[in-house]
């Protein structure tokens, strides 16, 4: 995997977790709880977003070969998952859950708070298909024992960030307001839909070679 790779995996990685959407996300239901479970909550949402990332990139790969997916049909189908959830963040939504997801979450009883840090909160108000498949198709597309530790250590500095950006999700989120917000959400949505043309691009000319030509 050449630096320019890494570099792209990195950025479009989060460009879709958008940890500053994450970070209002998590303070809007996060809020409610005192300092010390909203506390708890950073470290148990950031060591789940940390396994679901490492499961992808370990055993993603594992996973097409039982489903006799290729690398090409993958890249297709995430380049447009990616592009629909591009789309998305620069046009109309502005946060990750949905209004009936949100609701229920605030519904939860404070004892329950370590099932909130993980859904939605970790998935899929944080790591969603776009970063699933992201994870995969990198992790599909490069097999060798060096490719997998450098995905492994992004991911896992990806869960660090996002655990820092959860610590300091109240602070983020009254600097910003809801304008800096939909300014930083709508930006993140063009590096991806950017990011979902070459992976779609790839994922046609790996399945009709005669079109590459």
């Amino acid at each position: 995997m050449h630096l320019r790779d890494v570099i792209l995996f990195t950025t479009t990685l989060l460009a879709i977790l958008n940890p500053i959407s994450s970070a209002v996300l998590f303070a809007a239901m996060a809020g409610k709880f005192a300092a010390g479970v909203q506390r708890q909550m950073a470290n148990q949402s950031a060591f789940a977003i940390l396994v679901i990332l490492l499961v992808c990139a370990w055993a993603g790969r594992f996973l097409l070969q039982i489903l006799g997916i290729s690398v090409p049909m993958l890249q297709a189908a995430g380049g447009l998952i990616l592009l629909l959830y591009g789309i998305r963040m620069v046009t109309v939504d502005e946060l990750k859950l949905t209004a009936a997801e949100q609701e229920s979450a605030e519904d939860v009883p404070e004892e329950h708070w370590k099932t909130l840090a993980v859904v939605p909160l970790a998935i899929p108000g944080t790591v969603g298909a776009g970063t699933i498949t992201t994870v995969v198709i990198q992790a599909t597309s490069f097999r060798g024992p060096l490719d997998l530790a450098i995905i492994t250590a992004i991911c896992a500095g990806t869960a660090l960030l996002m655990w820092l950006t959860f610590r300091s999700a109240a602070p983020i989120a009254r600097q910003l307001g809801p304008i800096g917000m939909n300014i930083v959400t709508r930006v993140m949505g063009i590096l991806v839909s950017a990011t979902a043309f070459g992976l779609l691009g790839r994922g046609i000319g790996g399945l009709l070679p005669g079109l590459a030509r």
